[in-house]
């Protein structure tokens, strides 16, 4: 199902609101894809437990990785890196990977701790856990450049929010 005849105008319908959010559905995992990013199964015999502590068996990437030989260098949100297998990547995951010439993207949905960086030239994501007190970010593009800029805000969450 190719993305222009999905829409008419741009838009979904009201029955397009309900498949997207009806698990198994195709419109459903593409909404899953394109909020959550893309997830990779992982061989037969390994898992990963979640910070949540929720045991997987798929990982989400780190779709704008330009090099990475081993799966630790492609997962993203793997509490226990060790769990992943020590050999290398697919191949073809490291070949779609977003490219640096692409126009500047914002993500979120990764819950990233540590300090703030771009994870690539033209990649930010905005999600460092602000909602567990985390920072909040923003960020600084002038139309026409190819460079992002991060600006860090504290969060202070409050119980009432």
């Amino acid at each position: 199902m190719a993305g222009a005849s999905l829409t008419e105008g741009g838009a979904l319908s009201e029955d397009q609101f309900v498949q997207a959010a009806t698990k198994g559905g195709e419109l459903f995992k593409l909404v899953e894809t394109v909020t959550k990013g893309p997830e990779l199964a992982l061989p037969d015999g390994y898992s990963i437990t979640d910070k949540d502590g929720t045991v997987r068996h798929d990982i989400r990437l780190q779709w704008w990785k330009q090099k990475g030989a081993r799966w630790s260098d492609i997962a993203i949100s793997v509490p226990d890196l060790s769990e992943l297998p020590q050999t290398a990547a697919p191949d073809a995951v490291l070949a779609s990977s977003y490219a640096l010439a692409a126009k500047p993207v914002f993500c979120g949905h990764y819950w990233l701790s540590g300090h703030p960086v771009l994870q690539a030239p033209n990649v930010l994501c905005l999600d460092y856990s602000a909602g567990r007190d985390g920072p909040l970010m923003s960020y600084s593009w002038e139309p026409g450049s190819d460079r992002l800029s991060i600006d860090i805000i504290k969060a202070h969450m409050h119980p009432s929010n």
